[in-house]
């Protein structure tokens, strides 16, 4: 009806406005684009680094890389710093990116520092672990199946599981991804601990939806040469009938096995 009363011209105008907000549109994500190259170099920079060395190296007018520059200061991602006239003269503004906080260099800090031998650090991580499942608050399990729940804790932590069975009441995990890499390049002991007390607690919190109690293990896995890829073992205790039966036959001083390298392993336990 519209287009009736007001002829073709209608129609012209729609499409130019339709033309003109792709046009808009492109224009915004080129500038977005732009400044994450901006931002880009200005973190991998070790100094700081001027508006005309930006523009020289990324292929942009000095006009947009100060554009740019000036977006970023108010975002509070990058900080002015002077930087030494090559010449006699006054220096110039120099920039660089403002490094963001990182928890995990500050972990890793503490983990460095925790005292003793890596049999005494692993204990003293286990109980971080613990505490440390206790103040997240998981949510309620939802299902009755050891293994699955522990998968579905960790994975609400960002934690990645490769594979997972079940023989004989024993479930064992194998983590592939670790929010906690970094830690374990350095200290893979204090991450073994704190796996295994998270993982612990995350059981006993559930032990009677489970209809069971499990005591949890962790171990390096040799076959892939990352510190942070672990075998988690949780094992389903006997009743006490037959705990009195399996002391009378079994050494209190038992090993288990790694199974990927058959090496002996302390077993832990909490």
């Amino acid at each position: 009806m519209g287009y009736r009363a007001f002829g073709p011209f209608t129609k012209v105008t729609l499409i130019h406005s339709r033309v003109t907000g792709i046009a808009k549109e492109c224009e915004l994500a080129k500038r977005v684009k732009q400044r994450e190259r901006v931002l880009d170099m200005l973190r991998e920079s070790t100094g700081p680094l001027d508006a005309h060395h930006l523009a020289a190296t990324l292929d942009l007018h000095v006009t947009t890389i100060r554009f740019h520059l000036s977006g970023l200061l108010d975002e509070g991602l990058v900080r002015t710093q002077a930087v030494p006239a090559e010449k006699v003269g006054r220096p110039r503004m120099g920039y660089i990116a403002v490094k963001e906080p990182s928890y995990t260099d500050l972990v890793a800090l503490l983990a460095a520092r925790i005292g003793g031998n890596a049999a005494e650090r692993e204990l003293k991580a286990f109980e971080v672990g613990d505490d440390w499942a206790g103040m997240l608050g998981l949510p309620p399990c939802s299902t009755t199946d050891a293994g699955a729940l522990v998968i579905e804790s960790l994975e609400q932590l960002g934690f990645e599981t490769q594979s997972a069975t079940n023989a004989f009441g024993t479930h064992s995990i194998t983590l592939c991804t670790c929010p906690l890499a970094e830690i374990a390049r350095r200290n893979p002991e204090v991450v073994r601990g704190i796996q295994r007390g998270l993982i612990q607690r995350v059981l006993d919190d559930h032990a009677a939806a489970l209809g069971a109690s499990y005591t949890v293990d962790v171990l390096p896995d040799l076959r892939t040469g990352t510190a942070w890829s672990n075998w988690c073992y949780a094992r389903r205790e006997a009743s006490p009938k037959r705990q009195q039966l399996a002391a009378t036959v079994e050494s209190p001083r038992a090993e288990s096995v790694h199974p990927s390298g058959g090496l002996p392993a302390r077993k832990i336990r909490s």
